[in-house]
């Protein structure tokens, strides 16, 4: 097997956050014609961030104030095997500048899907349009007119990526639902997740499937491609392992806190939470017990974000749920 290349790559944001910086590839260069974001190889005994910061001003003439570790991506092409190694760039001096005559240009992050990425970049775009907050769906609904009607409110109160969790049987009703839901999510640019296998993709129009546990273990590589978000359930260290080698986008952990739903399930606690999130590079969300409130802790304890159900689906006025944080 070739040796596999370490990459620091910068996700470099404008002063808004909805803008990112790509380049595209020389002729010449492994992958030309495609558009990258901007980084380079990691030299022998160099660290991440010292190679991050000298590759974007050898790159763009600019100098690296605060860049935030992100997530990590394993991919072997058929001619080169990688690992990016990728860095969210808030804070930095300079004007980007076109060094090495590669065309540069600030682009959407919605509408990065427009341009062609390798398959690995791919992965990329993906994971920086998951969004902090994210509700999950109950598993069943008496009448689907209300689950649509929460949702509805949800994402015009800005939720940004939601999961479809239903344990119905996936019939004309369930088919009705998901396209529903569809076109709710693309009117207020919205992600919807559906919870269950690869063949869903292939049927309905989603952005992404989140596997459960026993999904995960199925699979020796990662069952999607990388133009779909792909989340993994995880209760503990070998699942969390095994989700890494799938090149996830990223997993829940739970249930951290005790839940209503589940009194008797014993709780991982926030300080197991860290531990296990310390054990992969991928974005994770904290389940089980989240609430706006706990939003800070999470991401104190290493979290990407929280995931929520019962904080929403047991509320009076759910979309005040989302807006009360947002």
């Amino acid at each position: 097997m070739n040796q596999r290349t370490h990459v620091a790559v910068g996700v470099i944001y404008n002063a808004t956050r909805d803008r990112v910086l790509i380049s595209k590839r020389s002729v010449g260069q492994h992958l030309s014609g495609y558009w990258e974001f901007p980084g380079g190889k990691v030299e022998n005994n160099e660290d991440i961030l010292t190679a991050l910061t000298r590759e974007l001003s050898e790159e763009l003439g600019i100098d690296v104030c605060n860049a935030i570790s992100f997530t990590g991506i394993s991919y072997n092409y058929p001619d080169k095997n990688v690992f990016l190694d990728v860095w969210k760039v808030f804070e930095w001096r300079g004007k980007p500048v076109n060094l090495e005559n590669q065309e540069i240009r600030w682009v959407h992050i919605n509408d990065l899907k427009h341009y062609k990425f390798p398959d690995a970049n791919k992965y990329i775009i993906q994971s920086i349009s998951l969004d902090p907050f994210y509700v999950i769906s109950q598993d069943s609904y008496a009448d689907y007119a209300y689950l649509l009607s929460v949702t509805e409110k949800c994402f015009a109160a800005g939720l940004k990526i939601f999961q479809l969790r239903l344990k119905a049987e996936k019939n004309k009703i369930f088919d009705n639902v998901v396209s529903s839901l569809s076109e709710q999510a693309r009117q207020y640019n919205a992600k919807l997740i559906l919870n269950g296998t690869t063949d869903d993709l292939k049927k309905y129009a989603i952005d992404g499937l989140h596997m459960n546990s026993s999904e995960l273990k199925k699979y020796e590589s990662r069952p999607v491609s990388e133009d779909f978000i792909l989340g993994a359930s995880c209760h503990d260290e070998q699942e969390l392992i095994k989700a890494a080698e799938l090149n996830v986008n990223y997993a829940f952990i739970s249930p951290v806190l005790i839940t209503n739903s589940h009194p008797d399930v014993a709780a991982i606690g926030w300080d197991k939470f860290a531990s296990l999130t310390r054990k992969v590079s991928f974005p994770v969300y904290a389940l089980g017990g989240m609430s706006p409130e706990e939003m800070k802790t999470a991401l104190d304890y290493g979290a990407y974000g929280i995931a929520m159900i019962g904080a929403i689906w047991n509320s009076d006025s759910p979309e005040r749920v989302i807006s009360s944080y947002l």
